[in-house]
């Protein structure tokens, strides 16, 4: 997958983004990384991967499901471009056996390394971890990008 496209666009998004002044560094950091953990989660709940008791009806919305794989891959991008790990041209992921309970937990993990252990070998690895994930949920490449594109920002204040 071709990453220069998605960094380009996230930071055309970044621009358009009203965030608090009153936010130190710091704060505004992790709260980038707070968020792309609650939108992981949000995420894991849409597919119901966690759930272990039997239920009837589950229905699962894979365009749902997409959007919320968006929102976190914004997330990563922003996280990427703060820290000055764009030099990433090309991930090449193939799918795996891993469950999908097991993948969201090494997302979570790979996330935490990358917060108390910066480096930019965490962030590919994260990413690596995350386009496998879109694998994993029947997401095309095609379908990844045509998504990620057609969004637009909000306006937030991180």
């Amino acid at each position: 997958m071709n990453l220069n496209k998605f960094f380009d666009k996230q930071k055309e998004l970044i621009k358009k983004l009203i965030i608090d002044p009153s936010l130190n560094d710091y704060k505004l950091s992790a709260r980038k990384y707070l968020e792309l953990h609650v939108k992981l989660g949000s995420l894991a709940d849409e597919t119901k991967c966690f759930k272990y008791w039997i239920e009837k009806d589950v229905k699962i919305s894979k365009a749902q499901a997409l959007d919320k794989y968006i929102e976190c891959l914004h997330y990563i991008l922003i996280i990427g471009i703060d820290k000055g790990y764009t030099d990433i041209e090309k991930i090449t992921v193939k799918p795996n056996d891993y469950c999908l309970s097991d993948q969201f937990l090494g997302l979570f993990i790979d996330l935490n390394d990358l917060v108390f252990s910066p480096s930019a070998d965490h962030y590919h690895t994260l990413f690596e971890d995350f386009i496998s994930l879109g694998i994993s949920l029947g997401f095309s490449e095609k379908q990844i990008e045509e998504r990620f594109l057609q969004q637009n920002v909000r306006k937030v204040a991180l």
